[in-house]
């Protein structure tokens, strides 16, 4: 029997993703930077591993139409690794008339900076000197039909029968979907592959890509996920990030090691504020969350509960500096007030004039006797936008 044949699986790189919720336009430029940055350590892996080829399974860019600079930049990076490169369309990068794939920039930069790399546009076997490799690439965004449907005519006995065989393939399984995780609409029943198909009988690993968690769905097949986090986890299963180093062996179960290719930290905390003494705790778990990284991490903080006018002030402060440090800060949640009478008298004798006192006691009664959590949250912020005030001196 041949020796293992080692691959490494990736997929979902989705180059030039234009990471629309981050409103700093330099900060979605650093995170376009930071999966194009992946490529050169999928290299350096491939190089220490002594993977005979590297597949992507699919939407290795963000669209069909990518710009020019990136495919340069791409093409460039592809070509640091030093084994074949085989990629096939998803349904970001589909093979359609118009894409990518059929331009001749991409031609003459592939043939100009990546050699090894080839795009494996229709379904039919590439055979390599270990590996057969059957790609199961979208022609369009949403196919309606399985993907692999194809293999069930193939004449498997004709096949070298010491050589190891790798399906790869973009879609969902069993309405297990990439869109699951995509704060997007479900696109529905589409690109779904059928893990039941006797041609799985035939084959030796399926290397999957469109879900951007690193997932086993199948003895034999794998989701690698994106091998830079692109996204806020949705359960604690989930992990991105990775590269799969896959040793394969004809008639044998394949061997599944992952490995962190990620440089971005997509954090998730969530805290209740019971009172003024909660913050510094909140300001400790976050420093240390973040450490010394700048621009490298994005935090969705979850937050509830009551502070003092006074601390919502330093809670500002706080979120502004976190703001600086991080790619990007999503809130969600609220915090209430618990301003005592002592901290509203002392805000309301600040003002000279006694009108300023009155508004104060009016948005205090109306606070109360509110119910409705917008109605709540509007007499709040300007509760806090008053204190702001009367504490700022006029410039």
């Amino acid at each position: 029997m041949p020796p293992p044949v080692t691959v490494l699986h990736t997929a979902d790189w989705q180059i030039g993703k234009p990471y629309g919720r981050v409103s700093d336009p330099d900060k979605r430029s650093r995170l376009r930077q930071l999966r194009l940055d992946a490529i050169a350590r999928i290299a350096e892996l491939a190089a220490s591993r002594a993977a005979s080829a590297v597949v992507v399974a699919g939407d290795l860019f963000d669209s069909p139409t990518p710009a020019a600079s990136e495919v340069s930049a791409v093409c460039a990076a592809i070509g640091g690794i030093g084994c074949p490169t085989l990629v096939i369309p998803g349904n970001h990068d589909h093979g359609g008339p118009g894409s990518i794939w059929q331009s001749p920039l991409f031609a003459e930069e592939q043939a100009r900076r990546a050699p090894q790399l080839q795009v494996l546009q229709h379904p039919q076997p590439l055979e390599l000197e270990a590996l057969v490799v059957l790609p199961c690439g979208l022609q369009q965004r949403h196919e309606s039909q399985d993907p692999c449907a194809w293999l069930a005519a193939l004449d498997w006995a004709s096949m070298p029968a010491a050589k190891a065989r790798l399906v790869l393939a973009h879609g969902g399984v069993s309405g297990f979907a990439g869109s699951d995780l995509d704060d997007e609409n479900p696109s529905g029943p589409v690109n779904l592959i059928n893990l039941k198909a006797p041609w799985l009988g035939e084959i030796d690993y399926l290397a999957l890509g469109d879900w951007h968690g690193c997932k086993q769905v199948h003895p034999k097949a794998w989701y690698s996920g994106t091998p830079e986090p692109d996204r806020f986890a949705r359960s604690a299963e989930y992990r991105s990030g990775q590269v799969l180093e896959v040793q394969l062996q004809r008639g044998q179960p394949p061997k599944v090691t992952p490995h962190g290719t990620g440089q971005c930290g997509w954090h998730d905390l969530q805290m209740t504020l019971s009172g003024d003494a909660d913050l510094p705790r909140l300001e400790r778990q976050i420093d240390q969350l973040l450490a010394d990284r700048v621009g490298l991490d994005l935090l969705l903080l979850e937050l509830d509960g009551c502070l003092s006018l006074r601390a919502h002030q330093q809670l500002e402060a706080l979120l502004q500096r976190w703001e600086a440090q991080l790619l990007r800060l999503k809130r969600r949640g609220s915090v209430g007030i618990s301003a005592d009478d002592q901290e509203l008298q002392a805000l309301a004798d600040l003002a000279e004039a006694p009108l300023v006192a009155a508004v104060v006691r009016d948005l205090q009664q109306q606070l109360a006797a509110a119910t409705e959590p917008a109605q709540r949250e509007l007499l709040a912020a300007a509760l806090l936008e008053l204190h702001r005030s009367v504490q700022t001196p006029c410039a």
